[in-house]
């Protein structure tokens, strides 16, 4: 992907650096030693099976879970040291909370005035995820898909620079995947630094720049997609490298 300076100078290059984290939950342990870093101005592909330790890490970056070991930051600091965390960091996780009884415009107007954001922002923020169309409709009344663009909507508020997305594609038909690979790929293009968790390898090995694997909360592969797959010794699809190398993991 190659990036003018123009557009990278836009946003603070921030990179995520994930150090050594470990995660316990009672006796399981969901995260082991584990070490990663994404970059600016690239789509980082995170990929797990099941049970595999990859919501726990996202949900450490964001501060909403603390490690038992290690670290993970953002251009150094945690995101509990951040001065304005909507600002520079958006996040999808699998469950979007929304009022059922709010218009997706007032959800966006009540997340813009928490966030500290820009009111105009709310409308930017609604075009460039597709809400506008449904801006008037009641969350309770919206497809999956639709609950799936709000919830990017409203990562997208504060024009952050980071963006850490769990399974941004649920629920998402064709043309709405062809609308998130569009959308993802411009983001990056700006200079931002995007981390995406999905099951749907067929479409990161079209969108991502870098992949990292973990089966049971450990590294087992991480790079430059092409290097990824051509470590495989010949010519492999995404799924079938990911298959080889999780066999055997926790589903």
């Amino acid at each position: 992907m190659l990036l003018s300076l123009e557009l990278l100078g836009r946003w603070r290059r921030v990179r995520i650096d994930v150090d050594r984290v470990g995660k316990r939950y009672g006796g399981v342990r969901a995260v082991d030693e584990l070490s990663f870093a994404a970059r600016p101005g690239a789509i980082t592909g995170f990929l797990g099976p099941n049970g595999s330790g990859k919501s726990t890490t996202m949900r450490i970056i964001l501060g909403l879970a603390s490690p038992d070991t290690g670290s993970a930051t953002l251009d150094g600091r945690r995101y509990a040291e951040l001065d304005h965390p909507t600002r520079d960091v958006g996040a999808v996780l699998d469950t979007m909370r929304a009022h059922p009884a709010m218009t997706c415009r007032d959800h966006l107007r009540l997340h813009a005035r928490l966030g500290g954001h820009a009111p105009h922002r709310v409308d930017e923020a609604a075009e460039q995820s597709g809400v506008t169309a449904f801006a008037q409709r009641r969350v309770r009344t919206l497809s999956t898909g639709m609950r799936q663009r709000l919830a990017l909507a409203t990562a997208l508020l504060g024009d952050p620079g980071v963006l850490v997305l769990d399974e941004p594609a649920n629920g998402l038909d064709p043309h709405g995947l062809a609308w998130l690979r569009d959308l993802l790929t411009r983001l990056a293009a700006e200079g931002r630094t995007l981390l995406v968790s999905s099951h749907v390898l067929a479409e990161l090995e079209v969108l991502a720049d870098d992949v990292v694997i973990i089966a049971d909360g450990r590294l087992v592969a991480e790079g430059p997609l092409r290097e990824v797959l051509a470590a495989a010794g010949e010519p492999r699809s995404l799924e079938q490298v990911f298959l080889s190398l999780t066999e055997g993991a926790a589903r």
